[in-house]
């Protein structure tokens, strides 16, 4: 190999450890592009809600997981006002990215976390801990911001991942949400009977037609 090298005329090898270098740059920091610098944006727009941010002893953690508990809790649009708007405002930051890079903006981790985490909340909420009827009842306590809010989560995923990928979403909570209500024993000590889930009573089609999914989101563009 010594001999190869040594073989080899001055210039060749300097053009050669060039190229090497230069790959090797490239491979421990790789150039940006428009998708990194919007995904950097982004990033520091959603710092202190979606992701964490500087504090006077290190590092201060997101408000989202704080705000999604308290939503829980309450139940309520009051109680999820803070948390709504924590994801209406991630969505309308992956919705200013340029349509290439929506894909990359949303897959950034903490981003499809707290979207995907929020359109599942928001559908079993409205849902309930049991079957709603048709209508206005499939929407539950939620008004026409929070309906505004899941419809803008909706169109962002499906700007991002594709009508299949939301239809698989869609999918995977329907299994989630109950198909009838808890039934308490006479026994007051006695646990819970879980209900059986939606599918199993329902076909796909009347989960659709009682769920938050079936929401006309024209109405809200």
């Amino acid at each position: 190999m010594d001999d190869f090298l040594n073989s080899l005329p001055k210039p060749v090898l300097v053009l050669g450890a060039i190229i090497i270098g230069i790959i090797v740059f490239m491979l421990i920091d790789p150039p940006h592009t428009v998708c990194d610098t919007q995904q950097e944006a982004m990033k520091e727009h959603l710092k202190g809600s979606i992701f964490s941010s500087e504090a006077q002893k290190g590092r201060a953690p997101p408000v989202v997981a704080r705000a999604k508990e308290a939503c829980q809790l309450g139940n309520s649009g009051g109680s999820c006002y803070e948390y709504f708007s924590i994801l209406k405002q991630a969505a309308d930051a992956v919705g200013k990215a340029s349509g290439e890079c929506t894909a990359q903006l949303y897959n950034v981790p903490e981003v499809s976390s707290a979207l995907n985490d929020g359109i599942e909340l928001m559908a079993r909420m409205a849902w309930g801990t049991q079957p709603p009827e048709r209508g206005f009842a499939r929407f539950g306590w939620m008004q026409e911001s929070e309906l505004a809010t899941f419809c803008r989560l909706k169109g962002i995923y499906i700007r991002a991942k594709g009508e299949q990928a939301w239809t698989a979403l869609r999918g995977v909570i329907f299994g989630k949400l109950p198909g009838e209500a808890p039934v308490v024993g006479a026994d007051p000590t006695a646990s819970v009977v879980e209900p059986k889930m939606a599918p199993l009573i329902f076909s796909e089609q009347e989960i659709w037609e009682r769920s938050l999914f079936s929401i006309r989101c024209e109405s809200f563009l």
